[in-house]
């Protein structure tokens, strides 16, 4: 495939409007209604023969009541009404329809227009969420991910249940899997960002839980009163249908079912429970309602974790920047010192090596490149400007030369007083990544090229990769601003003026931001693990205060 069709491939991937597709999964029916009105302004075409009418059109336009009765409509009711913007939530089992045969309910409400979804139910027994949560809690934290495919396994009883985390440039591992030997393990492979495009993951933040109870499903279309201009907006509705590429994509899998659950980290989306099946496989509404809850239990674990984890390795840098502060502050040249301190500085941050460049002298240590590579750095970052901070992950971005020990590079300008640069380095990464098929081929594009498909093969693919490193984040670059703060104070404290400017010391406001920042997390981590508990809710609103008064007194410290 050349580079141009790529990337067209790309693009279409990426555009295709699956929010607005227009269609659902047989056997569940759609009816969309206004609010005030109550009169029905979309439904899917099999709507038509659930109620025994002539036609869709004598679907559209009707008044609600004509088809569901005053109890549905109140189960409704009190289900949006206890309900935040977001998903259809169940509302509850009724009869509906000319047969009274019984359904599932669930319901969300857009704008003006409120979404109502029933699906027949089966004859399964309703899982306990209990259970599947406290199994979860009692795992230890380093068998969590398998726990969690081993208990989504159990509630939906797919044949492949895995674990797929996003990685910093939207690629996907399988992290960990539960098998019942009807299909291939998929452990340790990689998926390229194509085979989940940006509109895609957007949608998995929106709406956590998403089942295709058979790929090879023909679409029921869900036609629209001649009054709704737009093309109906069906993100949170959870029959939508979906792209015929990721049908055709799962066929060519070999998979007949499928099912994911979104695991959100810190408001992202960190990666999903993805299951699959051999032959195809109804999830009812209340399973779906476990495993959402499961789901949510999941992230909140992950995100606990991971925000214990961060608190802990930075209060241990912020330790380490305190004491290079102090040291710095004793020094009768503080410039001089900070050759001996660069231990101290180094530790502070997320690097491997630190080069701290000023007037004209150069000052190592860690895992830095030779005085030639440096020089290659310097040269790179002073093309780059001063006005922020530069990075890269590759060392053929800066230097001819390759530097497995000092190969992501991230430098920041130092000022007010100091003059220089100060350079943090990372180690070359070197592994071998095994892909889920080759991911230079993602797609099939037919001679023509105006259709685009997935690849048919998802066999194994080695890559060897190198010449990068773990990539900066956001955070990595806050640290090593914070870090370039002490040196700048070390350069500009002359004595008399010191007390007075660390008394509006930026470093000490960015500490109590970052202060009140966790401690919303906190909040919002407490607020999801167990609503309707007086105890979570207290430590909750304490928090919530906390946070409140640590912004205060962040925006007093910026007063002049």
């Amino acid at each position: 495939m050349n580079k141009d069709a790529y990337r067209r491939a790309l693009e279409t991937c990426a555009t295709e409007p699956i929010h607005i597709i227009g269609g659902i999964q047989p056997p569940g029916v759609l009816l969309v209604y206004q609010r005030g009105s109550k009169m029905i302004m979309a439904a899917s075409a099999n709507a038509a023969s659930l109620f025994e009418t002539a036609g869709i059109d004598e679907v559209l336009g009707q008044p609600i009541q004509k088809f569901l009765d005053p109890v549905v409509l109140r189960l409704i009711s009190e289900s949006l009404a206890n309900a935040e913007p977001g998903p259809s939530r169940l509302a509850g089992m009724v009869n509906i329809g000319a047969l009274g045969a019984l359904h599932h309910v669930s319901a969300h409400s857009a704008c003006e227009l409120v979404h109502v979804e029933l699906e027949p139910c089966g004859d399964g027994q309703d899982p306990d969420e209990s259970q599947a949560a406290l199994a979860l809690d009692s795992s230890p934290r380093e068998s969590l991910l398998q726990s969690l495919a081993a208990q989504v396994q159990a509630v939906s009883g797919y044949s492949r249940v895995m674990v797929y985390r996003f990685l910093h440039d939207d690629t996907g591992e399988v992290v960990a899997e539960a098998l019942d030997g009807d299909l291939p393990s998929y452990f340790g492979l990689r998926y390229p960002a194509s085979d989940i495009p940006p509109q895609a993951r957007a949608l998995y933040l929106r709406n956590r839980v998403r089942a295709i109870a058979d790929a090879s499903h023909v679409p029921v279309p869900v036609h629209q009163h001649p009054d709704l201009a737009e093309p109906l907006d069906m993100s949170f509705d959870v029959l939508r249908t979906v792209s015929p590429v990721h049908l055709e994509y799962l066929l060519n899998m070999g998979v007949a079912a499928s099912m994911s659950i979104s695991l959100v980290v810190d408001g992202r989306l960190w990666g999903l429970v993805a299951c699959h099946h051999h032959e195809p496989r109804p999830v009812s509404a209340r399973t779906r309602q476990t495993l959402d809850l499961l789901g949510r239990h999941a992230s909140m674990i992950l995100d606990a974790s991971a925000l214990r984890e961060a608190v802990e390795r930075e209060e241990a840098m912020r330790a380490q920047r305190d004491t290079l502060e102090s040291r710095l502050h004793r020094a009768s040249d503080p410039i001089r010192a900070l050759g001996r301190a660069l231990p101290q500085a180094l530790a502070a941050v997320p690097a491997a090596g630190i080069v701290v460049h000023v007037e004209g002298s150069t000052h190592a240590h860690g895992s830095v490149p030779d005085s030639g590579g440096i020089d290659a750095a310097l040269r790179w970052v002073r093309t780059r400007g001063r006005s922020g901070v530069s990075h890269t992950h590759r060392s053929d971005d800066w230097s001819p030369t390759p530097h497995a020990e000092a190969c992501g590079l991230l430098a920041v300008p130092l000022g007010r007083g100091v003059g220089g640069w100060m350079l943090l380095f990372r180690r070359e990464e070197r592994l071998t990544v095994r892909w889920a098929g080759r991911p230079d081929q993602p797609f099939q594009i037919n001679p023509s090229g105006d259709r685009v498909g997935p690849r048919t093969s998802f066999a194994e693919w080695q890559e060897q990769v190198q010449g990068g490193a773990r990539p900066w984040t956001r955070r990595d670059i806050e640290l090593a601003q914070r870090l370039r703060l002490v040196f700048e104070r070390a350069g500009a404290d002359a004595g008399a003026g010191a007390r007075a400017r660390l008394a509006r010391d930026p470093a000490a406001v960015l500490e109590i931001r970052e202060q009140a920042a966790r401690l919303r997390r906190l909040a919002e981590l407490m607020g999801g693990a167990a609503p309707g508990q007086a105890r979570l809710k207290r430590v909750h609103g304490l928090l919530s205060q906390l946070e409140r008064e640590l912004g205060a007194l962040a925006e007093a410290e910026t007063e002049p």
